[in-house]
């Protein structure tokens, strides 16, 4: 058996669950389990390359947003974070930001 990592721990807990959670909910949870299960077992080149392919761009300055937003940042200087955030998914790899963080 592999080395177990956190993504396959998650999954392999939602699967527990997946029979006790509601009908309604069950496509989302099977949904995430199968994200997990494909994430724990990519390389980091390969979640680096998902994240650099601007698919989880608008998700993170949403999230971004968000803080900006509960901080009460200004709205002057909320824009000039998040044109800045813009400019930097162009200029930076997520590695490099993973490194920087």
């Amino acid at each position: 058996m592999g080395t177990i990592n956190g993504y396959q721990l998650t999954a392999d807990a939602y699967k527990k669950e997946l029979d006790n959670t509601p009908e309604e909910y069950r496509a989302e949870m099977q949904a995430k389990i199968n994200a997990l299960e494909y994430l724990a077992g990519a390389d980091d080149a390969t979640i680096y390359a998902l994240f650099d392919s601007a698919a989880f761009n608008n998700i993170v300055k949403g999230y971004i947003k968000l803080a900006l937003t509960n901080t009460d940042t200004d709205s002057e200087k909320a824009a000039e974070i998040m044109r800045e955030v813009s400019y930097l998914f162009s200029i930076k790899t997520a590695q490099e930001a993973e490194a920087y963080y």
